[in-house]
């Protein structure tokens, strides 16, 4: 590699967002360079690892993301080729009409209706073959419809990214056989088949400003021989990608502040974990399959990734070792609310390229976890569950309606919550409104003439399902879009 790269889009991340910008530039005969500070991974090699290994390659900090506050949050994300999608559950959701009528009035967001976006869903669920699986279901996916019917709720089956993969449980960890269609398998084979380059293992450490235009960046690269260099890369315009938590500390760090990093959002999730009296063996399977959303936008139930360890991480809240024996009769399950709070994120002091979360619970987010815990263990026991250990440190066990229905009313103690979130977003919203928008409705950061976001940062808040296809859809609007403004 030379001391210097010049293109004419360059694009930072290989997420969801930056996949797709690449392939539909490139498609339409734009010059584009990728940069993914992850690796390219051998696929038979590397995914379908145990959890230790998978997080170790595939994941940033190998999994341990903290979101500081007074509530910790233990957050997760991907970094290798393919971003989060390699990692994620590949649920599939589009963006509720509320939800967008909310960004509309709340963002001035343009061009955000159901049907204007529909084309670029439809476009993104060929790409990635999302279906659902169809029964029989899984054990773990089973019960949790018996406890649903049994309430007399609706749940439905979601729709996933992910084909032929019933009795598999590697989802979390990088799906070997290439079942789970993250971007590694689609956007990114075809948007190089176009002519875009994907250089890995590189580290954008600062954009490079002159006026209002960004003319390139300086990346530390990994060579072929093992070792690095710093590479100036030189672009005539360039997306920033990086995801929710990087692409603010990036903009940050390049000195673009302008409501940068100021309103992160996440979904604040708390796990369950149930015992039934028959085996499970939900560690053979894939995750449970259902969603109820009776209660949606505020709150969803559904089946969480499970393995021995994830069992014995949830139940350590409230340790008793002999749990563990009966691993084979249980399963992993959530309850997750929108997020009303909000958080920031900042680059690391300390000169590290690292970066600093932070957030904080709302009142609405303790309210409607301990409205969502009460729901998800009655459905649980109503399902054939004999008990339920929220991860709540000082909880005990539920194991009657009698204990469940009690937090339709009391409050959970924020102290003594162990949350986890996999979805965040929001850290640089887009729209016209100039009080609180980073960028326009089409991704063109404030201040400058050739600088976008184009990730799950762009997303003007909480979208309340998982973000991967309102990231993907949006994504595909702003590329053609973009290349709408080249040719006018």
């Amino acid at each position: 590699m030379t001391a210097s790269v010049r293109t004419q889009v360059l694009v930072i991340g290989s997420g969801a967002g930056g996949s797709v910008t690449a392939l539909e530039l490139a498609r339409n005969g734009v010059d584009v360079v990728v940069l993914e500070e992850g690796r390219r991974h051998d696929r038979s090699k590397t995914y379908g690892l145990g959890t230790a290994d998978g997080m170790k390659h595939l994941y940033r900090r190998r999994g341990m993301t903290p979101i500081f506050g007074k509530v910790p949050i233990g957050y997760v994300e991907g970094r290798c080729l393919g971003g989060s999608t390699e990692i994620n559950s590949g649920f599939w959701h589009r963006t509720p009409r509320e939800v967008l009528a909310r960004w509309a009035a709340q963002f001035d967001l343009e061009g955000c209706t159901v049907e204007e976006l529909a084309p670029h869903f439809q476009w993104a669920e060929e790409l990635l073959s999302v279906g659902t699986s169809g029964k029989p279901w899984p054990k773990s996916t089973a019960v949790f419809a018996r406890g649903a019917d049994a309430m007399g709720w609706a749940s439905q089956e979601v729709p996933r990214a992910a084909t032929g993969c019933e009795n598999s449980n590697a989802c979390a960890v990088g799906c070997a056989k290439g079942h789970k269609r993250g971007m590694s398998v689609t956007a990114v084979p075809s948007a190089e088949a176009a002519g875009a380059r994907f250089l890995t293992g590189a580290h954008v450490k600062m954009l490079v400003k002159r006026g209002d235009r960004v003319t390139g960046v300086l990346a530390d690269v990994e060579l072929e021989d093992g070792t690095r260099r710093l590479v100036r890369i030189d672009a005539e315009h360039v997306f920033v990608c990086a995801g929710p938590t990087e692409t603010p500390s990036l903009l940050r760090r390049s000195g673009i502040k302008f409501h940068v990093g100021e309103t992160l959002r996440i979904h604040p999730m708390l796990k369950v974990v149930a015992r039934f009296p028959e085996r499970i063996a939900a560690y053979d399977s894939v995750l449970p399959l259902l969603q109820v959303r009776e209660f949606s936008p505020e709150v969803s139930l559904g089946g969480a990734f499970f393995t021995t360890g994830h069992a014995a991480m949830s139940l350590s809240d409230n340790w008793d070792p002999s749990r563990m024996k009966d691993v084979e009769n249980m399963a992993g399950f959530y309850v997750a609310c929108r997020g009303r709070g909000r958080g920031q994120v900042r680059p690391a002091v300390l000169g590290d390229d690292g970066t600093v979360l932070r957030y904080e619970l709302a009142d609405e987010d303790v309210v409607n976890l301990s409205n969502g815990l009460a729901r998800l263990a009655t459905l649980l026991l109503a399902g054939g569950a004999t008990e339920v250990f929220p991860t709540v440190q000082g909880m005990r066990s539920i194991t009657t309606e009698k204990e469940a229905i009690r937090w339709l009313d009391d409050r959970l103690e924020p102290s003594s919550l162990s949350l986890t979130t996999v979805h965040a977003f929001s850290s640089c919203p887009i729209g016209e409104r100039s009080d609180k928008c980073a960028a326009s409705s089409y991704g063109k950061v404030a201040r400058f003439s050739n600088l976008y976001v184009n990730d799950a940062s762009m997303l003007p808040d909480s979208p309340g399902v998982n973000p991967q296809g309102s990231v993907m859809a949006f994504a595909r609007r702003n590329a053609l879009h973009f290349l709408d403004t080249l040719s006018s």
